[in-house]
């Protein structure tokens, strides 16, 4: 965050940009397959995890988005809080039935998932530099590669991994293991850039528990998105016949504008709180 800039005011501007932010655009799923799931054949219970804790108010929005869905087919939801790289894990050992929330080129790095075919949400990734670092945008992946930055993406977020991995030498790409680690690094000229989901990081920059603040002095400069993508609730493979059902489900509650409007009724709610703490 910029010196000079309060938290309360940092706070009370993303509170404004939700508010006045419009609901994203329906992206059309894949056409759904016939229903081979009947209501009694259906599991009691299918358990969760997601890449936020379970406070953290993007965590509550797919929690009730979710619980709807699966409501009106007749299955309990239970939510498991996990690091983003032990989700997969779990979800592997059978200690949880899928993960409510990764990009769309996550099932490609995983052949256990399935993809629920309807998204949650668009999202970016973004590369964050120091402010000194560069005077222009995005210098492009072939200009990193020839200065050699050393890159870095939060474990757990795979599809970052894979594009850095793709596009760098792996001797200059590294981990960490949340966001406000990454920035700290950045900040203390540890690595050139910082590869997350944009909104993840600025969500942080925002609001980020009070423990885990980015350090006073170099400012972090948010860069061009340097890939698109959109968000989507997996299963393992295990439970493939519901897909079809679930796709459909949510993509119901879409057109019915509850999604959108679930997400800021759980920004609102958060950012109440908070601001209520901080009185």
């Amino acid at each position: 965050m910029a010196p000079g800039i309060s938290r309360r005011h940092c706070i009370a501007a993303i509170s404004s940009a939700w508010l006045q932010m419009p609901a994203p655009a329906l992206a059309q799923p894949q056409a759904a397959s016939a229903r081979v799931v009947s209501p009694a054949s259906r599991p009691a219970l299918l358990r969760f995890t997601f890449s936020r804790k379970q406070d953290d108010p993007r965590t509550q929005w797919l929690i009730k988005v979710y619980t709807e869905v699966l409501d009106t087919l007749g299955i309990g939801f239970a939510f498991v809080d996990a690091p983003p790289a032990r989700g997969l894990i779990l979800v592997n050992t059978g200690e949880a039935d899928g993960e409510l929330g990764r990009t769309w080129g996550y099932g490609s790095l995983h052949d256990s998932l399935i993809r629920v075919p309807t998204p949650n949400n668009d999202v970016e990734f973004v590369a964050y530099v120091l402010e000194d670092r560069i005077a222009a945008g995005f210098p492009g992946w072939p200009a990193i590669r020839d200065q050699r930055w050393h890159c870095e993406y939060r474990r757990g977020v795979d599809e970052a991994a894979s594009l850095l991995h793709h596009q760098l030498d792996p001797t200059l790409v590294s981990a960490v293991g949340n966001i406000e680690s990454g920035l700290r690094r950045l900040q203390l000229r540890r690595t050139d850039l910082y590869l997350d989901v944009g909104e993840a990081v600025e969500d942080f920059l925002a609001f980020g528990d009070g423990r885990e603040r980015v350090l006073p002095g170099p400012v972090i400069r948010r860069l061009q998105a340097v890939q698109t993508t959109t968000g989507h609730a997996y299963l393992h493979r295990r439970h493939a016949s519901l897909v079809p059902d679930i796709s459909d489900t949510l993509l119901t509650l879409k057109k019915r504008g509850l999604v959108a409007r679930y997400r800021e009724d759980a920004m609102r709610q958060y950012l109440q709180s908070r601001q209520r703490r901080m009185e």
